[in-house]
């Protein structure tokens, strides 16, 4: 696997000014790294940008560095949406962290479309992407179960996958006594994800008051999230999903659908009665279950409290399987 020396330096690939999962997953890996004992740690920020690392990130303890070199004790941790990277860079060691199989097969798609318009344009247009060859010095992370079924399904080997899965945000972590109003009947849904689903369930419930989670900061995520008693997710989820971890973490109990990573026990560690495959027929029957979370709070959420517990141990989790890999 990765071979880590004291003069390695570690190079962290990231998009700039990005304040989503991914980046923040990122920006983590550079801090516990360093509270690790890890000094050489680095982030480059692809495409350059000046003050590419976000504010609401500063808890994180970053390093940025302006160009990158090749060689073979170099390790440098590329997120799947920078795959264009692994050739760039042929003597370093690489690792691709897997934060989105969505996110991946999008932009992968979009680069082939346009590679393939410079080869008829150009002619002798040179194949640059990572098309999951068997290269000796490429390693893989897999931030969730569904993520390494991806890649073993594409045949990359069972010792070049490692199971590394980021972290809420650590306000989300401090211990605080929550205490619920039953009277409190809002729902919370993320307005970015699962939109034609979610309108679909608010349309037919208009008794019902949904708030969506949108231009909050952490603290106030956290704040509204600790004060509700539902969780409503629907969307795509290529990756375990910050908001559902954020949610359990403050005592909501969780509706979701079956897409991507929820699929998954191993990654949304949720009751089955609590996760529906959508559609028309089946919107009566999540309705059903949203009113009755709502109006029996109490006999619901002790169901959530493994993956509660999953959440709350997942920074620990974290940390141990980095000394693993760099401090061995």
């Amino acid at each position: 696997m990765i071979t880590y020396k004291n003069h390695t330096k570690i190079i962290i690939f990231c998009p700039p000014k990005k304040v989503t999962g991914g980046p923040e997953a990122l920006h983590q890996l550079s801090d516990k790294l360093y509270q690790i004992g890890i000094k050489n740690v680095f982030m480059h920020y692809l495409p350059k940008r000046i003050n590419a690392k976000p504010k609401s990130y500063d808890i994180y303890k970053t390093q940025e560095i302006s160009s990158v070199g090749d060689h073979p004790d170099n390790i440098l941790i590329i997120p799947e949406s920078m795959t264009f990277l692994v050739k760039k860079y042929p003597q370093s060691q690489k690792i691709i962290w897997w934060l989105s199989v969505d996110f991946y097969k999008i932009l992968m798609d979009y680069r082939i479309r346009r590679q393939s318009f410079l080869t008829k344009l150009l002619y002798h247009q040179v194949d640059k992407e990572y098309h999951f060859e068997n290269i000796p010095n490429v390693y893989h992370w897999a931030q969730s179960y569904r993520s390494s079924t991806y890649l073993k399904n594409h045949k990359i080997p069972e010792n070049h996958i490692d199971f590394v899965c980021d972290y809420i945000n650590p306000i989300f972590l401090e211990k605080t006594i929550i205490k619920k109003d039953l009277r409190n009947k809002t729902i919370l849904y993320n307005p970015k994800k699962g939109k034609t689903e979610i309108s679909e369930l608010i349309k037919k419930t208009p008794e019902l008051v949904w708030i969506p989670i949108q231009n909050m900061n952490a603290s106030q995520i956290k704040e509204l999230m600790s004060k509700s008693l539902l969780y409503v997710d629907f969307g795509e989820n290529p990756g375990r999903d910050k908001m559902l971890r954020e949610s359990v973490s403050q005592n909501c109990c969780i509706v979701s659908g079956k897409n991507g990573s929820s699929a998954y026990y191993q990654d949304l560690m949720i009751p089955d009665e609590y996760k529906f495959s959508f559609s028309k027929e089946n919107i009566p029957t999540i309705i059903l279950k949203i009113k009755s979370v709502l109006n029996d709070y109490e006999n619901h959420i002790p169901k959530f409290s493994d993956y509660k517990n999953l959440v709350l141990n997942e920074e620990a989790t974290f940390e141990k399987k980095l000394k693993e890999i760099f401090k061995k």
